[in-house]
């Protein structure tokens, strides 16, 4: 196939401009990987920059791993992230489903509700006052229940049903199915590429959230990943660290810091290529309809 010159500057300077981005998503990755493995006399010699370490050490991720609080807050996160995430699916779905009734008694005033608590937050204070007086302090359930609904992603599948062909939910009427049924058999499959989406972004915020449990909750053994590892490199930050040796391997605290970033983004970079279809479908979904 003949392509003119100007044809191939343009694929030439699309492919070098995507070789660019990729390198510079790559390079940070491949960095923190490289320094999470190397110890300390290599990162001396090699003044602190290591992309492929010459004596790889897995020193580092002993030290994090052998933790007895790591695994236990691994489950937190993960019921945290899996529970936070299906309860808010379920309620934003059901709630857009019954906000796109558009002769719906009270419906503007409660889409306006809607939209200012997206305007609007309530602060740290009076939000900490309430969850205090629901006697969730030193609860788990305090780090789901604040967020059991998502008011954007409300906004987008409730604009996505309003859009569905009025032939569909006729016809679920005419055969008779309820109000329940025609939501769980033609509205969930429909719009299941952008509950994908917002779960997703729903489990990546839940897996990564730490601030909220440090104000909420004392006890350490109900402390999210995050929160644990965010201590220890608070910890890999002090003098104490300096001299920490495992298995013969001295730890820095960059290898330290590095190794958390890891253990930290791994789970979910593993869940990402099981829905990246679903991702990218629900956010063109939700552009295109929104």
């Amino acid at each position: 196939m003949y392509k003119s010159r100007s044809e191939k500057t343009y694929q030439i300077v699309i492919h070098v401009l995507v070789i660019l981005i990729v390198i510079s998503a790559v390079f940070p990755l491949l960095y923190v990987l490289g320094m999470s493995l190397t110890g300390q006399v290599e990162m001396m010699k090699r003044n602190y920059f290591v992309i492929i370490p010459h004596e790889p050490t897995f020193a580092a991720y002993e030290r994090i791993l052998v933790s007895p609080l790591i695994w236990k807050s691994f489950g937190i996160s993960v019921f945290r992230s899996v529970i936070g995430t299906g309860l808010m699916l379920l309620l934003t779905v059901v709630g857009a489903y019954v906000l796109s009734v558009r002769t719906l008694p009270g419906r503007n005033i409660m889409l306006f509700l809607v939209v200012a608590t997206i305007l609007f937050n309530a602060g740290l204070i009076p939000t900490y006052l309430v969850v205090k007086e629901l006697g969730l302090i030193d609860s788990i359930w305090a780090l789901v229940l604040l967020y059991l609904v998502d008011s954007f992603g409300l906004l987008v599948i409730k604009i996505f049903i309003e859009n569905l062909p009025d032939g569909l939910i006729e016809a679920g009427k005419i055969d008779g199915a309820s109000e329940i049924q025609m939501l769980v058999r033609i509205v969930v499959p429909l719009a299941a590429p952008a509950l994908a989406a917002i779960g997703l972004f729903s489990m990546v915020f839940h897996w990564n959230s730490w601030f909220d449990a440090m104000v909420y909750l004392n006890d350490a053994n109900l402390f999210p990943m995050q929160l644990i590892l965010k201590n220890m490199l608070t910890a890999a930050s002090s003098d104490a660290m300096q001299s920490l040796v495992i298995n013969g391997s001295a730890i820095t605290p960059e290898s330290m810091k590095m190794a958390t970033v890891i253990v930290g983004t791994l789970p979910i970079l593993l869940v990402y290529p099981f829905l990246q279809k679903y991702f990218v479908k629900g956010v063109y979904m939700g552009a295109v309809k929104g």
